[in-house]
């Protein structure tokens, strides 16, 4: 669908619009497509707003978008971008993560970039784990995800201790001190900047922070809801030897860094897990597993490949034996080689281990992808697009948009 990108990481159309598509890049820009022609100017451009971003391994940048359901009368979209630290931040810290509003101009065409207003500001101590994802759900409420402020282990710098001293902190399992390795729910139709849905599950702010919906996540890069059931579904990008996509509900506990995936997670020795851990939390909520879990092979192992990779319940026409299928992939299967994959899971609410299984692509070598695979999108219609590029890092023109036809 468009190529000569840089590092496409998400897709999406605003509601009831069948012709075009904006396509987020990491570099600081969106683009549109529309009539199938990648528009040489860009809807909108922050690029002078982000952090100067590094050529490898790079979890900054523009990296969430979401139109406001009543976008084709009011205009108003809602972005995620990484900005240098801001004035008052904890010293020593990496960055400020933005949710930002704009509109866009009359014509729809271009977003009018004086229009920002600031809806959410987040300090992160490290460069990685951001997650980043924006997205309206079916309830109009604006759905935010975010990392664990990044590093490893979620115990460093900028990491608080929690309920679980084994493991030295940290933010995952923090409810009260900081929204880091939460998904979040705001109304931005209500309240200066934002309300907090009345069921919220700290919506009265005694036990947690009234923008959070779930948590013990460690980073939900991409999260999507199911077209038709409305069910949440999230990857969350493993530390060193599991990835687990989940199925998420309000008030849900995953985990971390209690566990990673159904495993006791070690944070002294991360590769060793312990025998056993807590089954609950603190406030008495239990630890909920993934719906999929798949071993990485970060370690020269035998999993499917490095990094999860959150993607779409497929609800096309093109494929009927992919309609209902969550589409999912790994950023690669080989470190240091550009080879992601996709693969197609049972997307059911009522099973807790969802089977799953490969995709092989009939015009790529030997069915591969061959690409470093950043991001998934939907259309309007149902359609998923698979978004790529071939470097370890937001540089060069080989960022790409794929249709699964």
């Amino acid at each position: 669908m468009a190529q000569g990108l840089t590092s496409p990481v998400y897709l999406t159309a605003p509601p009831n619009d069948m012709e075009r598509l904006f396509v987020v890049d990491q570099t600081g820009q969106i683009r549109l497509i529309k009539g199938g022609q990648l528009l040489p100017r860009p809807f909108l451009d922050v690029k002078d707003k982000i952090v100067t971003l590094k050529e490898e391994h790079e979890e900054r940048g523009l990296l969430g978008m979401a139109f406001h359901p009543d976008f084709q009368s009011n205009g108003r979209f809602f972005v995620y971008y990484s900005a240098p630290l801001r004035k008052g931040a904890p010293a020593g810290w990496d960055h400020t993560s933005h949710i930002a509003e704009f509109r866009a101009t009359p014509d729809a065409e271009a977003a009018d970039i004086q229009s920002e207003k600031t809806i959410l500001l987040i300090d992160e101590p490290q460069a990685n784990h951001n997650g980043g994802m924006l997205a309206f759900g079916p309830d109009g409420y604006l759905y935010i995800s975010l990392g664990d402020g990044g590093g490893a282990n979620d115990n460093e710098k900028g990491h608080v201790p929690d309920w679980y001293p084994k493991n030295g902190g940290g933010n995952g399992q923090d409810t009260r001190n900081n929204l880091l390795g939460s998904i979040l729910r705001i109304d931005v139709n209500s309240g200066i900047p934002y309300g907090i849905p009345a069921d919220n599950p700290f919506a009265d702010g005694r036990k947690g922070r009234k923008e959070i919906y779930a948590y013990g996540l460690r980073n939900p890069f991409r999260f999507a809801f199911d077209k038709e059931t409305s069910m949440l579904i999230a990857a969350d990008a493993g530390q060193e030897l599991y990835e687990e996509i989940d199925v998420i509900k309000k008030g849900g506990n995953y985990g971390w860094n209690v566990k990673e995936g159904r495993h006791c997670f070690n944070a002294s020795q991360n590769t060793q897990l312990f025998p056993d851990c807590p089954t609950q939390d603190s406030l008495g909520n239990p630890l909920i597993d993934p719906v999929l879990e798949f071993k990485n092979n970060k370690k020269g192992g035998v999993g499917l490949g490095i990094v999860s990779v959150g993607g779409e319940v497929y609800r096309g026409s093109g494929y009927q034996s992919l309609v209902g299928s969550y589409l999912f992939g790994v950023w690669t299967q080989h470190h240091e080689k550009p080879n992601g994959a996709i693969f197609a899971a049972e997307a059911n609410a009522d099973k807790s281990d969802w089977p799953y299984k490969k995709i092989f692509l009939k015009n790529r070598h030997r069915g591969e992808l061959g690409e470093f695979l950043l991001g998934f999108g939907r259309d309007n219609a149902g359609a998923v697009y698979v978004l790529t590029n071939q470097k370890h890092g937001p540089v060069g023109t080989t960022g790409r948009v794929d249709r699964i036809k």
